[in-house]
């Protein structure tokens, strides 16, 4: 195999071992492996089988009887409700099954959450990593200067003492933080059901994918109790159905082994004298049906408030970022450059430099924690609209 090749396919496999894995994707793979999903889909399933059964008719009744006491004869009954007792049965059923079909969009949603949370947290924990990296090499290296300018008597005990203890607070926050990295890289590849995740998008403020509306009649809990009022409205049709008479026709002979086809039949029809326990059972379905629908008035409400403080905190920390963007971060680039510079050159002692970097990078941890600010807001409001 000649070098090129070799060297184009080594690259190859360089790039796929490191290839990030976006947010959406791991969504993605969440809802095709979380025992959540499946639950969900499972639940829906069962609603649709119990659709098609919702019309079922009781067992007819198999009977042998000796009319006469001179002969055996065989008979046979079958009772039914009135037709517009099964219709009103199939029509709850529906509503059933559309009921639990927004069950399973709101255990979507929070999948959907739980994993674009997470992926956050994930990416703040490999930001503060390589952050508190960059940081333990400046400061290893400073505290490396520091010995040496000591032993050469160009610093006191003190300076020298100083640097070395800010160098090893720093390494035994970076060891924290890359354990810390890898026990949630570890949670998310395990909650989405993957086999490994090698890296992550890098943590960004992802202020293009906005949602272009905000209804709160999107949110899947508002749609769920919008659709159990649906179902106890359907309860409430159903229960007076039941008030309404039932029938029984059968087939039996009651009289000599010989009497006529015509007289072998029989037909019943059951009247619904007693009301009081009709009346209840409506009045029982139509108190569900109000508490239904308030409860939806409820979760919209308090879906509309949510969403409004989510996309104002949007609205200020863009602002933040923005300021962070333009002038603080770049300053703090600065101030780590120059300090750096001065302190190589002798013209600034530690106290001061390690005061200096400190304020530099507090402005870098801050820029990280506006972005983690704005995308958890973003991710609520993805979640509140059910996106």
């Amino acid at each position: 195999m000649k070098f090129p090749t070799k060297a184009f396919i080594l690259c190859l496999m360089s790039q796929q071992a490191f290839a990030q894995i976006s947010m959406s994707e791991v969504v993605d793979a969440a809802l095709r492996n979380h025992p959540l999903a499946a639950s969900a889909a499972y639940e829906v399933q069962a609603k649709q089988f119990a659709e098609k059964a919702a019309a079922r008719l009781p067992n007819p009744e198999v009977n042998i009887e000796s009319p006469t006491g001179d002969f055996y004869t065989a008979g046979v009954s079958q009772s039914f409700e009135f037709p517009t007792v099964y219709k009103r049965q199939k029509q709850l059923a529906r509503a059933e099954t559309v009921l639990a079909q927004n069950g399973r969009a709101i255990s979507e949603n929070e999948i959907r959450l739980s994993v674009r949370t997470l992926y956050l947290e994930t990416q703040m924990a490999e930001y503060r990593e390589q952050f508190l990296r960059e940081r333990d090499s400046l400061y290893q290296a400073m505290a490396n200067t520091a010995a040496r300018q000591f032993a050469a008597g160009e610093i006191d005990f003190l300076q020298k003492t100083l640097a070395e203890q800010e160098a090893g607070t720093i390494r035994q926050e970076l060891r924290s933080a890359e354990q810390t990295a890898v026990m949630l890289r570890n949670q998310l590849t395990a909650f989405a059901g993957l086999a490994e995740i090698t890296a992550l998008l890098p943590l960004s403020a992802d202020t293009i994918a906005m949602p272009a509306s905000a209804d709160p009649a999107a949110n899947p809990s508002v749609a769920y109790e919008q659709q159990a009022a649906q179902v106890a409205i359907q309860q409430v049709r159903l229960e007076k159905s039941r008030a309404l008479p039932n029938f029984s026709l059968g087939y039996f002979n009651q009289s000599a082994r010989n009497a006529p086809l015509d007289y072998r039949f029989r037909a019943t029809v059951g009247i619904p004298l007693w009301a009081g326990q009709y009346r209840a059972g409506i009045d029982a379905a139509r108190a569900e049906s109000q508490a239904a629908l308030a409860r939806a008035e409820a979760q919209s409400m308090a879906v509309a408030l949510a969403l409004e403080r989510a996309r104002t905190d949007m609205a200020t920390t863009r602002e933040k970022m923005r300021y962070y963007e333009r002038e603080a971060v770049p300053r703090s680039r600065m101030l780590i450059s120059t300090a750096t510079r001065l302190r190589d050159a002798g013209e600034t002692d530690y106290f001061d430099f390690l005061r200096t970097l400190a304020e530099a990078y507090a402005i870098r941890r801050d820029y990280a924690e506006q972005i983690n600010t704005y995308e958890t807001a973003r991710i609520q409001v993805l979640y509140l609209t059910g996106r």
